[in-house]
């Protein structure tokens, strides 16, 4: 279910550091969340130059936006904020003011993996 979109501007990113970086994220969400690797999605959007602004001003911003279930603790998605900041920051070597990051819930009950409904984080599985 963790899905990862990472947005830069085009040739921020090459292919392997996009393939590093998918790495990174996967290890991470894995080993922190304590689900299997083949949950973890990692999807690249790249904007053209001359797209991207900051503060009404043309720049480069770097975005990550991760789409999980809710019932995590708000100790728990600080802590793994920060290390999605970092990796983030070290792929793409975007300045602090250049970088955003989201973290976006949704219940158990409405997302799909491998052709059945996502169990909840603290309980059973739904059937």
């Amino acid at each position: 279910m963790p899905l990862y979109t990472v947005t830069t501007q085009s040739g921020v990113l090459d292919a392997k550091r996009k393939a590093d970086l998918a790495e990174q994220l996967t290890s991470l969400h894995s080993g922190y969340a304590g689900v299997p690797r083949n949950w973890v999605h990692v999807i690249f959007q790249d904007y053209a130059a001359g797209s991207g602004f900051t503060a009404g001003v043309p720049a480069a911003p770097a975005a990550l936006t991760l789409n999980i279930r809710d019932g995590r603790s708000a100790d728990y998605k600080r802590e793994l904020l920060k290390r999605l900041w970092s990796l983030l920051q070290a792929a793409t070597g975007a300045a602090d003011d250049q970088i955003v990051i989201g973290i976006e819930e949704l219940p158990a009950s409405q997302a799909m993996e491998m052709a059945a409904i996502m169990p909840d984080v603290n309980g059973p599985p739904r059937p």
